[in-house]
């Protein structure tokens, strides 16, 4: 008998029904995060203090600066005098309204760690930024964490302006976060965020795969999230010969460290910054040469070396062991050691922001050399050329995603360096 069109209208909304209302988004819940990190100050909280505090800019996908609390900005010929502009109808918290006398004492205490010599007026919505000396890079500077707007009070260890609010905070242990109900970008999806810290349990919607040697068994359903590539680890061989130094990067081989030490989460990396950042990566790209290594090795007086790495780290560990046993290959006598006084030093470099000038600034400064030229490429050259950083390895952030988890791919589309839960909602 043919079924009448009414029934299979009928049976097809009832079909539907299910699916459409499991993948609609939906306001409430609790979204609990285990991070096997311990914190005891804010501040190091890099992935989530931007759901609670904001910047002035922001750099989108394209590596751009635009508005966030700040609406506009205009700077003198000599990039020594900026004025911004704050949003209106923005409040703090705990109520009070941002203003320019309210963001200027965190916006100077965090730029004169750049430029020493700054000064931050304000008057009622506009707060002008000068030097001395110019700040072409102000705006990627303005765009980092570390520059965000905030206030403290007795009660409250952070008071932003984010889609998040501190509800309790337990140093070392637990952040509960709370949706702020006048955040001007709109609510958040979610009603609460449950943030446990030194936590090992994979039980949770949400939480940190760090890398190690063990390997972690996960729950069922349970899907893997890597961000792009965020942190570099390398060798600093500052103070050793560089013809030696030369000679250890043609000696080391990463494929395995990539396929068996990050089980294929990680990548290669052969210069300072990623592909993703720099465009031009790929450019360094080498392939291991243990016998031309050997040549150069033979032409000097070699004495036994130690390749220290952060105590307690055994990822760390795992790479510098590889490193040694490469070095041995090659004739060199390298012993890795859990201090950080070697002569060769295993470094890991986070990166902080989607400006590569920014960050090629950063490890200028950390090798203590003069600020980059106008070329990033020809400038990333010559470091890699001394042989005074040897690039090992980029890694992702990785997490766990619970099955009742819904939006977190399209929330954390175009940033690896934060997690933005303000869109992430929870099935009940």
């Amino acid at each position: 008998m043919k079924r009448p069109c009414w029934a299979l209208l009928a049976l097809s909304s009832f079909l539907i029904c299910p699916l459409t209302s499991a993948t609609r988004p939906r306001y409430g819940g609790t979204l609990t995060v285990d991070l096997t990190s311990t914190w005891i100050v804010f501040s190091e909280i890099e992935a989530l203090t931007p759901l609670i505090v904001e910047t002035l800019v922001r750099i989108n996908e394209r590596g751009d600066p635009e508005p966030n609390l700040a609406v506009a900005w205009q700077h003198d010929a000599d990039r020594k005098r900026w004025r911004f502009s704050l949003k209106p109808k923005v409040t703090f918290h705990d109520g009070e309204p941002l203003n320019a006398t309210a963001a200027a004492p965190a916006l100077l205490a965090a730029l004169k760690k750049r430029y020493g010599d700054v000064r931050v007026t304000a008057g009622g919505q506009t707060v002008v930024i000068q030097s001395e000396r110019a700040m072409p890079d102000l705006l990627s500077e303005l765009a980092r964490p570390a520059t965000a707007v905030f206030r403290q009070t007795e009660k409250l260890p952070l008071v932003g302006t984010g889609p998040f609010r501190v509800t309790n905070w337990e140093p070392g242990r637990r952040l509960t976060l709370s949706a702020f109900d006048d955040y001007w970008n709109g609510h958040a999806f979610l009603d609460s965020v449950i943030v446990n810290l030194g936590s090992s349990r994979t039980s949770a919607d949400v939480f940190d795969i760090p890398f190690s040697p063990a390997r972690r068994i996960l729950p069922e359903r349970t899907r893997v999230w890597s961000s792009a590539a965020r942190e570099l680890i390398a060798l600093q061989t500052a103070g050793i010969d560089p013809q030696l130094a030369r000679a250890l990067a043609l000696s080391i081989d990463r494929g395995p460290m990539v396929n068996v030490l990050t089980q294929r989460k990680g990548e290669a990396a052969f210069g300072l910054l990623p592909q993703w950042l720099s465009g031009y990566a790929f450019l360094f790209t080498a392939t291991p040469d243990v016998a031309h290594a050997r040549q150069m090795l033979s032409q000097l007086r070699l004495s036994p070396l130690t390749l220290s790495y952060p105590p307690n780290d055994s990822f760390a560990r795992s790479v510098a062991d590889r490193v040694a046993l490469n070095a041995r290959d090659a004739g060199m006598n390298l012993q890795p050691t859990p201090s950080l006084n070697g002569n060769i030093r295993l470094v890991r470099w986070k990166l902080e922001s989607r400006d590569a000038a920014n960050e090629l600034t950063r490890f200028f400064a950390m090798l203590g050399l003069p600020e980059r030229p106008d070329s990033l490429y020809d400038a990333e050259r010559a470091v890699l050329e001394e042989g005074r950083l040897i690039p090992l390895l980029y890694l992702p952030a990785v997490y766990g995603i619970g099955p009742r988890v819904h939006g977190w791919d399209a929330a954390q589309k175009h940033d690896p360096f934060v997690l933005h839960l303000e869109n992430v909602w929870v099935e009940p």
